[in-house]
């Protein structure tokens, strides 16, 4: 590891918890959740995490869901109506599916409004549609390819968030709004100047949210969701595919988990679902007093 990276901290974040997760484990296991009565919104459901994450509520017996991406999600809601059967959920849960581009604004505000009129309010949003240009050092980057990374991971969920913010505003329970970013965003690898500075942006708008809109009761968190062999984690060069070990159950499972309940204690910071939820919850305090879990200076 090159002292490039061990000075932004990376490994003292991988040493903040010790026990680790690679897959699904009881505490998020989402046959255990009671999701009735809440409304979740996914994006980029299709496939991957956002597809796991959709399947996950369904089991964990959310009551609305809408999805969204850019191609059909017809199979999805398929395996979401018979993943609510399967858990013994007593109703399947409300499936809003539509397709939309996070990158095109009148996708987007058609999409919140068509949910807003299906659902009234929204309980947690997950800003889950990513993309990671190739890796390569800057001067041979394809600049439209480059700058792709910003128009989804940071574009793509400024959309969202402008324009679901007053659904989730409206929630009685959560108001809660997770951004999925990266550990890119706390190390710096050669090549990967596109994917891993805009996923450190994630992060630093994910603080804005929280300062804008805490006092109204929200909720903006970002999480890495481990490294998973999606189609977005095998674009990392090879070398690195030996990193891909986690199962998508685990980020997709500990979204229920965060759906519980509201974790106050958790916002605006940066969290990692491989850390083992009981001792982070055991970490409040010190967390909480300590702000940590935050992008700082240090002088």
């Amino acid at each position: 590891m090159s002292a490039a990276i061990r000075d932004t901290g990376a490994e003292a974040a991988v040493r903040f918890i010790g026990k680790m997760h690679n897959d699904t484990y009881a505490e998020i296991d989402p046959l255990k959740a009671d999701l009735s009565g809440k409304t979740i919104v996914i994006t980029g459901a299709s496939k991957g995490i956002g597809r796991a994450a959709a399947i996950a509520f369904a089991q964990a017996g959310a009551s609305n869901i809408a999805i969204t991406a850019r191609s059909s999600l017809d199979d999805v809601v398929s395996a979401m109506l018979k993943a609510a059967r399967d858990a013994g959920r007593p109703k399947e849960p409300v499936i809003f599916s539509g397709t939309a581009d996070v990158t095109s604004e009148q996708d987007v505000s058609r999409f919140a409004k068509k949910v807003g009129e299906a659902f009234g309010a929204v309980d947690l949003l997950i800003n889950n549609a990513g993309y990671s240009s190739e890796w390569t050092p800057l001067v041979d980057t394809d600049p439209a390819d480059w700058w792709m990374n910003f128009e989804v991971n940071v574009r793509g969920i400024y959309l969202f968030t402008h324009a679901f913010l007053p659904l989730v505003l409206k929630s009685a329970s959560l108001k809660t709004i997770l951004n999925v970013t990266s550990f890119g965003a706390v190390i710096i690898s050669e090549g990967a100047s596109g994917y891993q500075t805009a996923k450190f942006a994630v992060c630093r708008l994910t603080e804005h949210v929280a300062a804008d809109y805490a006092d109204q009761g929200l909720i903006c968190i970002a999480a890495h969701p481990g490294g998973i062999k999606t189609e977005l984690g095998t674009r990392l060069p090879k070398p690195l595919h030996q990193w891909l070990v986690d199962e998508v159950e685990l980020p997709a499972h500990w979204m229920t988990w965060l759906a519980r309940e509201r974790r106050e204690w958790l916002q605006a910071r940066f969290v990692v679902v491989n850390w083992d939820v009981k001792e982070l919850e055991s970490k409040k305090d010190e967390i909480v007093n300590g702000n940590k879990l935050k992008f700082r200076m240090v002088v």
